[in-house]
């Protein structure tokens, strides 16, 4: 008997799979049709191999900075347009030491250089003297006349500076500048320089019944004292000592007051509705 049981186990049919019904029907003979061939074609990109450029190793400090390695170069300031450097050079002049571009100019050479200059563009604006009588620091000479130019498209200022001794003449201008006119009358008033060629070379600040040169280091100043209304009164010399530095100076109110002396004694006050 249990060999005929085996036997029939083995013949039992295998199950059929469950039908599909509705919506899985459906699927089920979609995915069942056969399908259209594809054909895919896989197309391999080529290797590209990077190879690193050889760098050598590079030391660094503890500040960051390469050791052995030149810096690349600075890119150059723009020049600047205001700059005279090259024009003093072309002129064949020598620079002197000043806050301002300025330059040396031997007296002789004083018209050749502004006539190059006007060639240029340039124009005179300005003409002053010096006296460096009592100057700390030693001078060529003790006079010096400077020229203020100027050109009026590109904005460059070039000072002309020429030394004299007392007595020495030097050449206007006026034949190259008609602008020197007035400009060397009041260094030939003021300073008592006297300019070769000026065609009206007279006062034109002091009158004409003064002695010297009010702008001289040695000019005497006048000793007329300055009486105010309340009675007190300004003595030019202690002024003068007051201004210098040489003395307390003054009348005893302000010039005291300035070095830090004197608090117990306050300036005059304005009366209330002005002075009487």
């Amino acid at each position: 008997m249990d060999a005929m049981t085996d036997g029939k186990d083995d013949k039992t049919p295998a199950p059929e799979p469950d039908r599909l019904t509705g919506r899985n029907a459906g699927m089920q003979s979609s995915q069942s049709q056969p399908q259209p061939s594809q054909t895919v074609i896989r197309t391999e990109s080529p290797a590209i191999t990077v190879t690193p450029d050889a760098v050598p190793p590079v030391a660094v400090t503890a500040s960051g900075a390469a050791i052995g390695r030149t810096p690349a170069p600075m890119p150059a300031p723009p020049a600047d347009p205001r700059d005279v450097t090259g024009l003093m050079a072309e002129l064949g002049l020598t620079e002197d030491d000043s806050a301002e571009p300025t330059a040396l100019v031997p007296p002789e050479r004083l018209q050749e250089v502004a006539q190059a200059l006007k060639e240029r563009g340039f124009m005179l604006m300005d003409t002053v003297g010096l006296d460096y009588l009592t100057y700390t620091q030693p001078r060529p000479k003790r006079f010096a006349v400077l020229h203020n130019i100027y050109h009026p498209y590109d904005h460059r200022r070039l000072f002309l500076r020429v030394w004299l001794d007392d007595g020495e003449a030097l050449d206007s201008l006026y034949p190259v500048w008609k602008a020197a006119n007035y400009l060397e009358r009041e260094v030939y008033d003021l300073v008592g320089v006297n300019f070769v060629g000026h065609p009206d070379l007279r006062k034109v600040l002091t009158p004409d019944d003064l002695e010297g040169h009010p702008l001289r280091k040695d000019f005497p100043l006048g000793e007329t004292p300055t009486l105010f209304r309340d009675g007190r009164f300004l003595d030019p010399a202690a002024f003068r000592a007051g201004v210098t530095g040489q003395q307390s100076g003054l009348t005893g109110y302000r010039g005291e007051l300035r070095r830090g002396r004197g608090e117990d004694r306050l300036p005059p006050v304005m009366p209330e509705g002005g002075p009487k």
